[in-house]
């Protein structure tokens, strides 16, 4: 428990750390409000668009201009994950599995997602796919009914560090630059 308000705490401190870098803005300066599922967001401020996801040692904040959802997670290996894969995955995504498609890319893929999207795990995570024929896919067209962006294109964007996979999860028109930037949360 101990450890889960620490990365919990640790998010929140990156948000801060972002909001001030790329907006001027501290924290305590904004009001975070949430959708009907919890995404937070800031509220009267919808040019910014933010996203929070811990998982061991690493926390992740995200920031955009469109909608946006991020998740990272401590790789595990283990049996769990065929389990896993056969209740939560798509026959598409199960079969990218199979094929040797990293489990945790496509779990991440799919929390971003869901977090993009505002649903969280009210959304059926067999409703869609984030993985296409190819095991290399980049773009999906993953929608969901009833999504705000229902329709839009997303993107996922992805990058790892030993033992943790991280993948962030946008709508829009066009793809956008991602740059991605470790820091020490003791130094902020």
């Amino acid at each position: 428990a101990e450890t889960g308000r620490r990365s919990s705490l640790g998010a929140w401190a990156l948000l801060d750390h972002g909001l001030h870098q790329l907006y001027g803005l501290r924290e305590r300066e904004i009001t975070i409000a949430y959708g009907a599922h919890g995404k937070p967001y800031v509220k009267d401020r919808p040019e910014i668009h933010f996203n929070l996801s811990h998982s061991g040692d690493y926390v992740l904040a995200v920031f955009a201009p469109v909608e946006i959802g991020c998740d990272i997670q401590q790789t595990v290996q283990g049996t769990r994950n065929e389990r896993i894969a056969a209740r939560f995955f798509t026959e598409t995504e199960q079969q990218a599995f199979m094929a040797g498609m990293d489990f945790y890319r496509i779990w991440s893929r799919k929390e971003s997602y869901i977090k993009c999207t505002g649903e969280g795990m009210a959304c059926d995570l067999r409703s869609f796919s984030v993985v296409e024929d190819s095991t290399q896919a980049q773009e999906v067209y993953a929608t969901s009914e009833s999504s705000d962006i229902r329709g839009a294109k997303t993107y996922f964007a992805e990058h790892t560090l030993p033992g943790y996979a991280m993948a962030v999860c946008y709508a829009g028109v066009n793809e956008i630059q991602t740059v991605w930037t470790e820091t020490d949360l003791e130094n902020l």
